[in-house]
């Protein structure tokens, strides 16, 4: 069962793939510039999960929306201290734990697989 909020996080997710993977290769070429500007795309779309999430969190079986509304409001408050310090390395460690290991999936992936289960099991 596939429902529009996570239908709307799988969206996130391939579009913080995507820029993950354009500021590895700007990184890896050396290109300091463009890949600050690639993780500074990463972090505003982060910062606005909370409001963009809303009206998909309104939809959702009330037992899970308080928990969907604090973890968007989480990466949001992450993603805006980023911005805030104007800081690449913190831009770039966004959705990423200090354990992680490349091919694991991140924290807003590993949050859609939980919110599918969650849906799925009916709230």
């Amino acid at each position: 069962m596939q429902n529009a909020f996570v239908e709307w996080l799988n969206t996130r997710c391939v579009d913080i793939t995507e820029l993950e993977a354009e500021g590895k290769i700007l990184r890896d070429a050396g290109d300091a510039e463009a890949f600050r500007e690639v993780m500074r795309k990463k972090a505003e779309l982060l910062a606005g999960l909370a409001k963009e999430g809303g009206l998909h969190v309104d939809a959702l079986p009330e037992k899970i929306k308080e928990k969907a509304r604090l973890r968007l409001a989480r990466f949001t408050a992450s993603a805006e201290n980023a911005l805030a310090l104007e800081s690449v390395f913190y831009m770039s460690a966004l959705l990423f734990p200090d354990n992680h290991q490349e091919g694991e999936p991140n924290d807003l992936e590993l949050f859609r697989e939980e919110m599918q289960s969650l849906i799925c099991a009916g709230g």
